[in-house]
């Protein structure tokens, strides 16, 4: 049984250059809670907007399902978290998990009571599972800590991918991809031809772009308007 998993992240680079005049934009924290899920990417999102810069975008992932040949009854599952990974109707069974993500999962800090986004690939290598990690090509993986199990991690060389998958699972990781990016998960979701089964509502985050164009526009001018009065003193 061989489980295919791919977090959305993969599909959203970021800076990996600390000297990168654009790190800083990038300097996310990153928790699971509806704060971080929904409500700081506007504040995110206006970081960039008031400089004048585009929003980051998701890409890279049209095409990517077709590098991959899928068992007859395989089944794709899907949720916001990577947590999910483990859940009980995807994990029963595999012996081989293939990761797409720009983070091993593997274990940063003490294991909890239960599996959470960061360390549910040790819980499959409890159960004798082979695990294989794939970065993104933007990504630098010596900024990873090292696994707390054994994996083969290396960059994705890109093109068909050996063998055949029976299970899939998807998440969108909305601490790491803002809400702005969410019509590109719907349709990678969508790009994938097989049955689909939801582990967790994933719903697509209200985000108000008009809005928040319009109010760093008004911050721009309420910042232009104090740069004149200083000069004038």
């Amino acid at each position: 049984m061989r489980l295919l998993v791919v977090d959305f992240d993969y599909f959203f680079p970021v800076p990996q250059d600390p000297q990168d005049p654009l790190a800083f934009l990038y300097s996310w924290a990153h928790f699971e809670t509806p704060y971080y899920l929904g409500e700081v990417w506007e504040e995110r999102a206006l970081a960039f907007l008031l400089r004048g810069l585009p929003l980051p975008q998701a890409r890279g992932w049209e095409g990517f399902w077709e590098r991959f040949a899928f068992a007859p009854e395989a089944r794709l599952y899907y949720a916001d978290s990577n947590a999910l990974a483990f859940h009980s109707d995807v994990h029963q069974g595999v012996r081989e998990v293939m990761l797409f993500d720009a983070h091993h999962d593997a274990g940063y800090r003490p294991l909890g009571v239960e599996p959470a986004c960061d360390d549910w690939m040790v819980y499959y290598a409890r159960q004798g599972a082979r695990l294989r990690v794939f970065y993104p090509s933007w990504r630098d993986p010596s900024l990873e800590p090292v696994p707390a199990v054994p994996v083969e991690r290396v960059k994705d060389p890109g093109g068909p991918v050996e063998g055949v998958f029976h299970r899939v699972f998807l998440c969108r990781s909305g601490a790491w991809v803002p809400p702005w990016a969410d019509e590109a998960f719907f349709a990678f979701l969508e790009a994938a031809s097989l049955p689909k089964v939801a582990l967790e509502a994933v719903a697509r985050r209200p985000f108000d772009l008009v809005g928040l164009l319009r109010r760093s526009e008004e911050e721009a001018l309420g910042l232009r308007i104090m740069e004149r009065l200083r000069g004038l003193f």
